[in-house]
């Protein structure tokens, strides 16, 4: 604590402060690694009606915003919001007294912890309480970690900075580590492949966080309310276009320096199958 509340420690500094850590580790995410996940995210909430953020944009539109902390730029960032959001939750044989149509089960949530001080963690680049989370969600989901990208359909994550979002790709286990940056510049505006809308594993379809804004409290509810919408085929414009595996995912972290995430996996009924 001596050495980060007198630097300004807030949260686009101490998200930055693992998104350079990882950079210097694996050599990724680059400036143009988190204009892709910008580009896509604001892209994605100009299909959202809820979203505030819609923008059509570049890359150059993203490296040329100023700088908040660097290497976040202003397009890197989501914008703080006032917003509520809400979830109605029931035991199994409840739901199936009332006779809910088209209920989204949670097969699987895991949540982890980690030191709230950055510079007192083993690995600065690594958030393990994100790769903690992930596994113990999908153990519990009956879901392999290492093949987790042909098991879900899509992934709403905390993408509060772009470079978290990248991070994210490899340790929720969608791509191995150092890969996330190459995962999501090799697919730019490739038709089926990557993080895109499109995809073959959309991540933020809702326009996440830099796309909805942050409504700090209630964007966990969002992201879930948002994957339950998408496996029940009722996210409108920016409904996923094929559900192979009924199954989602919601992730969040938060707390100083990101110490904390919890990831749920969810299911629709019996692993319905939604094609666009």
């Amino acid at each position: 604590m001596t050495y980060e509340y007198p630097m300004g420690m807030m949260a686009a500094s101490s998200y930055v402060s693992m998104v350079n850590a990882h950079f210097e580790e694996f050599g990724n995410p680059t400036e143009e690694h988190m204009a892709y996940v910008s580009v896509k995210n604001h892209g994605n909430a100009m299909l959202n009606p809820k979203a505030q953020s819609p923008m059509k944009l570049t890359v150059e539109d993203v490296m040329n915003s100023r700088i908040i902390c660097y290497p976040f730029k202003m397009l890197d960032c989501c914008l703080y919001s006032e917003a509520s959001a809400a979830l109605i939750l029931a035991p199994e044989e409840k739901v199936k007294e009332l006779g809910i149509e088209k209920p989204i089960w949670i097969t699987g949530v895991g949540a982890a912890n980690t030191d709230c001080f950055i510079g007192n963690r083993e690995d600065m680049g690594r958030l393990y309480s994100n790769i903690f989370a992930a596994k113990a969600a999908y153990k519990m989901a009956g879901l392999d970690y290492g093949k987790i990208k042909q098991q879900i359909d899509l992934a709403e994550l905390h993408d509060a900075f772009s470079g978290q979002e990248v991070i994210s790709y490899e340790e929720l286990g969608f791509v191995p580590f150092g890969e996330g940056g190459p995962w999501i510049e090799r697919t730019f505006e490739k038709s089926g492949e990557g993080p895109w809308l499109d995809g073959e594993l959309p991540c933020c379809p809702s326009g996440g966080l830099i796309g909805c804004g942050h409504a700090v409290g209630a964007t966990g509810i969002m992201s879930t309310g948002e994957a339950a919408l998408q496996l029940r085929g009722e996210a409108g414009k920016h409904q996923v276009k094929t559900i192979e595996n009924g199954r989602a995912i919601s992730h969040s972290i938060g707390g100083p320096g990101a110490a904390y995430a919890a990831i749920i996996v969810m299911a629709n009924e019996d692993g319905v199958k939604l094609n666009g």
